[in-house]
């Protein structure tokens, strides 16, 4: 029997590429306490193992899964790259360079210090970063790299034990340093650092937007009893208690649509939307809280709304309110904002940008006319425009292709950074025309996780036997390489931005986890701060450093040559 799977994965390497993915997955969902190793460190383990068997995979299958994932990356963080070059976020693009490039030149500092041949010292950067996108790029320089086929073949091998190696303290050190040493550093208490920029951005004056953080809309059908209140208008009311809109009105057997200037009577049976935290208080102030279906069997619509309008971009949450209701009731409430599938807090000072996604709950007409204003209704497709992304992914690879001269120094993209920027521009052409190259998020992950996942696969089944003798003799100096490579980034960068760009702390901790493209470290600060105004450093430095760091990987390769 084992003769017989082995003799399989010998003369079928596709099932060894899926075995490698399916295990690896499973392995990489394994928990000790909060930290789990992932899938694509998990599938490149696995990957590594399997390969001790000695199987021939074909290395086009790995060019393939890595421009399924790079282009996936790029068309993901398209909006917010090109949304971040702009003055206002020019702090964050600064922190994103710098760190970058205190990266690469650690990375090239232990290539130095410990003459790691081109292998090994991109798989260094790629697994103590937490950035696999730089094994990808590095990959393709090594393709092109004046040498023998199996010399080539050693470097992807070395390439994969280095990342094995540093990947796991790539992890844990960065998610350590991120929630605990970065905040003992900056002498910072995250629930009060996250409370004070809170209050920055609007926290004391929450009923001037739309919406509260995390609060749900309530609908209730209440009887008007105040006298107080009989004989004011909707619009009276409203301006009285900000938390609810009048939806509509029963009197009698009359239905009354909804009317800013309607003069209500006791005993009118109100429809009404409220947040839920004025719902206590809705039968003091207006009167007991009863059954009536015709009160509230108005027409509601909740919609994601992509921020697209150019006029509102780069402006609070409390402008576009204004600017949006004038001094009308919208009847309408955000449920949440979110920045490439992150949520930021719902603040009155809360800065938006294109491409952000404002999910809102209320009245149809409400909804469809603030809808129209701030741009357009994401709707809930299913399908993906597969012939412009294939072709985006051709253009991209030809681009890669193309090359110049510096001097005698030969400069091109390569594939990897060919098919980034291409995903980069459909991305950001899709935010601004959904027409055009559509890719819902669930795709998005799709080809981002099978990509990754599979191209981490391949690598390690290609790494073969003598991937194990490798790591025996460089395994040491890959370790302690790592652990360098992977704090003096963020230990650099946190005290430039702190005290040169005096980014707020809870801003410059999202910062430094975008910098480094690990979502796991700004998760950990969203959990001990109990706030996600961290994402607000974190998705511009995220997009920036992608690319950034996917560039480093070609310089990497020319550089230990």
């Amino acid at each position: 029997m084992i003769d017989f799977v082995l003799q399989a994965l010998r003369s079928n390497p596709e099932i060894a590429v899926f075995l490698a993915i399916a295990l690896g997955m499973l392995l990489g969902r394994l928990r000790l306490g909060s930290f789990h190793l992932g899938s694509v460190a998990g599938a490149l383990l696995m990957g590594l193992l399997i390969g001790q068997i000695g199987l021939e995979v074909p290395q086009a299958l790995k060019s393939v899964f890595f421009v399924l994932f790079i282009y996936a990356v790029g068309f993901k963080s398209g909006p917010e790259f090109f949304g971040s070059l702009n003055a206002g976020t020019l702090k964050l693009v600064v922190f994103s360079t710098v760190l970058c490039a205190v990266a690469l030149g650690s990375i090239l500092m232990m290539n130095l210090v410990f003459h790691f041949d081109a292998g090994f010292t991109a798989g260094l950067g790629a697994g103590a970063l937490t950035d696999t996108a730089i094994m990808g790029t590095a990959s393709s320089a090594i393709a092109h790299l004046p040498l023998a086929d199996a010399d080539k073949a050693q470097l992807n091998s070395h390439m994969a034990i280095a990342y094995a190696i540093t990947y796991l303290f790539g992890t844990v050190g960065l998610i350590v340093f991120v929630g605990s040493i970065a905040p003992w550093l900056l002498r910072v208490d995250l629930r009060s650092a996250a409370r004070e920029l809170e209050a920055t951005l609007g926290i004391d004056n929450q009923d001037e937007v739309l919406s509260i953080p995390y609060t749900r809309i309530v609908v209730r059908a209440h009887r008007l009893q105040d006298p107080r209140l009989a004989g004011a208008s909707i619009g009276a009311i409203e301006r009285l208690h900000p938390l609810m809109s009048v939806e509509r009105v029963v009197r009698g057997e009359q239905v009354i649509e909804r009317d800013p200037a309607l003069v209500l009577q006791l005993g009118d049976v109100l429809g009404i939307y409220a947040l839920r935290e004025a719902v206590a208080e809705l039968a003091q102030q207006v009167g007991p809280d009863i059954d009536d279906p015709r009160s509230l069997s108005f027409a509601t619509r909740s919609a994601d709304i992509v921020l697209t309008a150019r006029a509102f971009h780069g402006k609070t949450l409390r402008q576009i309110r204004n600017h949006v209701s004038g001094a009308g009731r919208m009847g309408c409430f955000i449920d949440s904002i979110s920045r490439q599938g992150l949520e930021l807090p719902v603040l009155p000072n809360t800065v938006l940008r294109r491409g952000d996604v404002i999910a809102l709950t209320g009245r149809t007409a409400s909804v469809e006319a603030v809808a129209r204003q701030l741009g357009r209704i994401r709707e809930r497709s299913y399908k993906s425009d597969i012939a412009v992304h294939s072709l985006g992914m051709v253009a991209g690879a030809l681009l890669g292709m193309l090359s110049t001269h510096v001097g005698m120094i030969p400069v091109e993209l390569g594939v990897g950074g060919g098919v980034l920027l291409v995903g980069l521009l459909v991305g950001w052409l899709n935010s601004r025309h959904p027409d055009i190259g559509g890719m819902p998020a669930a795709a998005q992950w799709a080809f981002s996780e099978f990509g990754l996942t599979a191209f981490g696969a391949v690598v390690g089944l290609l790494a073969g036997p003598a991937a194990f003798e490798a790591m025996r003799e460089q395994g040491v100096a890959l370790l302690l390489s790592g652990m360098v490579v992977t704090l003096l980034p963020p230990l650099v960068a946190l005290y430039f931005g702190r005290y040169v760009l005096r980014l707020h702390p809870m801003v410059l901790l999202g910062a430094l986890a975008g910098a480094q493209t690990e979502a796991a470290s700004m998760n950990k600060v969203i959990e001990m701060s109990g706030s996600h105004t961290p994402v607000i450093g974190f998705t511009v430095c995220y997009a920036i450093s992608n690319v950034l760091l996917a560039v480093c990987g070609p310089i990497i390769v020319a550089f230990a040559t």
